[in-house]
């Protein structure tokens, strides 16, 4: 399916539409006890660590286990020290981070300030599958001494703070990778990370096994035993849960995992997703805003949600506000969210917009979505609530890869308009405006899909990157969420909520929208009673 979340948080590669993941259970001996459980794990198929290669490692939760990133959030999604012990921000453009000492790689090795530096520079590097992490304007990163690193911006880039805590960008052992340099990552060699548990096989037919990290500077894990098997699809991931096979699962598609599983997902309120109507203002009849405005009043986004499958809650603004949440207080979120035009519903308004649009008599338009089942049945929902307004719109299903291919190519104006999903490279606003409204990420290759912006809007966008002064950003993300909907490029539908299958023996009193930017995921899960 079509979706930003490749270049958004975390996400993602950028033909998935939302964290997909892992899911485990007790031994057969009874319920687990603390250190010495076997926790069984389910997904698709895993073929490297090797996170230049591949995200798949991290999207689905194994990499998150084995390699870990400097910070991680805390329960109210804040920075807060992990391998780095702290870290300052004495200049606009520069940053330090104190690596903390005591912490050994699974082989026994230390930790050092080197091994930082290579594995960032390595992630950063052209070609790369993370290269996208990091900003432009990085300038370079370096070991000012054996526990100390520092990262120089070109220029001020407050989106950079949270780059650290990014889960796919893990550290791993640059004496390892030096010596597996044609094999790292790879079944066979795995990788060398500090994380909790140990890569001990990887087989990509059929799954992988990790043990306890007997040197983990984070104490004893809760599991001496990770068994994680793959599936060929998720329907027979959830027959898994539903035989007991496994007792933990991140599913895609919600509705059809539940109903197949027999079982209930726990939810909670996401952080970035969005569901979203995109449309091309570089194709008619999309280039009128007041056609685009017809639309933003014509979607009754309760029924779409329910075409959706559900696991949602209506969204009025392309930035959450958990994402403005890390910038301002929640007075102020709510303030600049309440200044925002909601477009509620309302067919009367929707003709209206039509009436003064270039086609009063109606139109016909092509809408594009990929074949997953859940965003066929919401763009169906679509069609149907556009035909009221006289937009007669025929829809056009293609494959994820082919949707992603044509959405980053050079002919803009061939970008096709529909139901799609946007992400967040992390939980800083600043990264998803830019993404979404600057002028240089509608070229080819990058994520500015509906091809919308103006001089000004690039220039709140940067100033908004420039400074690191809350009040000032909380500003300037005001005026650009309503510059944002007055134009109507893009029609928020729906904030996606984070699911997991969890089964009665288990209880996971840290789940949230935001589980593989906090910690290691599975340090969080505890037997029941």
């Amino acid at each position: 399916m079509k979706t930003k979340i490749g270049m958004f948080v975390a996400v993602v590669a950028a033909s998935g539409m939302a964290l997909t993941g892992c899911s485990g259970s007790s031994s057969s001996s009874g319920s687990p006890k603390a250190g010495s459980a076997t926790l069984r794990v389910g997904s698709t198929a895993i073929s490297t660590l090797n996170y230049d290669k591949s995200n798949a490692g991290y999207a689905l939760g194994l990499g998150d286990l084995v390699l870990e990133p400097l910070l991680v959030l805390n329960s109210n999604n804040s920075l807060t020290p992990w391998l780095a012990r702290s870290w300052t921000h004495p200049k606009p453009t520069t940053y330090i981070y104190n690596i903390r000492q005591g912490v050994k790689f699974a082989d026994g090795d230390p930790l050092t300030a080197a091994d930082v530096v290579f594995s960032l520079d390595y992630y950063r590097k052209t070609g790369s599958a993370n290269q996208y992490n990091f900003p432009s304007d990085l300038k370079s990163i370096t070991a000012t001494d054996p526990n100390t690193v520092q990262i120089t911006l070109s220029k001020p880039d407050s989106s950079w703070a949270v780059v650290p805590a990014a889960s796919q960008l893990g550290i791993f052992e640059k004496r390892f990778f030096e010596a597996h340099k044609s094999t790292f990552g790879q079944p066979g060699t795995g990788v060398s990370g500090t994380g909790p548990w140990q890569l001990t096989s990887l087989d990509p037919t059929t799954g992988a096994e990790l043990t306890a990290n007997p040197h983990y500077w984070g104490g004893q894990p809760p599991f001496s035993h990770i068994s994680w098997k793959f599936f060929t699809s998720e329907t027979d991931e959830a027959l898994a849960f539903r035989a007991g096979d496994i007792d933990l699962a991140f599913p895609q598609d919600n509705t059809a995992f539940a109903t197949t599983a027999g079982t209930k997902l726990l939810t909670v309120p996401g952080a970035t997703v969005v569901g979203t109507f995109e449309m091309n203002v570089l194709d008619k009849p999309w280039s009128d805003v007041h056609v685009r405005r017809a639309v933003a009043y014509a979607l009754d986004k309760p029924a779409l949600i329910n075409a959706y499958g559900g696991y949602a809650a209506p969204q009025t603004t392309l930035i959450t506000s958990a994402m403005l949440g890390t910038v301002g207080s929640q007075a102020q979120v709510q303030q600049v969210l309440g200044a925002v035009p909601p477009y509620s519903y309302n067919l009367a308004k929707a003709k209206a917009e039509m009436q003064q649009s270039a086609y009063p008599n109606g139109v016909t338009a092509t809408l594009v979505t990929d074949s997953t089942s859940a965003d066929v049945n919401i763009s169906q929902a679509i069609v149907a609530e556009l035909q009221r307004i006289g937009i007669h719109a025929k829809l056009k299903t293609v494959s994820p890869d082919a949707l992603t291919t044509v959405s980053l190519g050079k002919n803009r104006a061939a970008v096709p308009s529909g139901f799609s999903t946007y992400g967040a490279v992390s939980l800083d606003p600043g990264e998803g405006f830019d993404y979404a409204m600057g002028s240089w990420n509608a070229t080819a290759g990058n994520w500015n899909s509906t091809n919308w912006s103006t001089p000004a809007v690039d220039q709140i966008v940067k100033e908004g990157l420039a400074t690191s002064d809350a009040a000032q950003r909380m500003s300037l993300y005001r005026q650009l969420l309503i510059d944002y909907a007055n134009a109507a490029p893009l029609i928020p539908i729906f904030a996606s909520e984070t699911t997991v299958a969890l089964s009665s023996k288990y209880t996971w009193p840290s789940f949230s929208s935001t589980w593989q930017l906090k910690a290691p995921w599975a340090l969080g899960i505890k037997a029941a009673g």
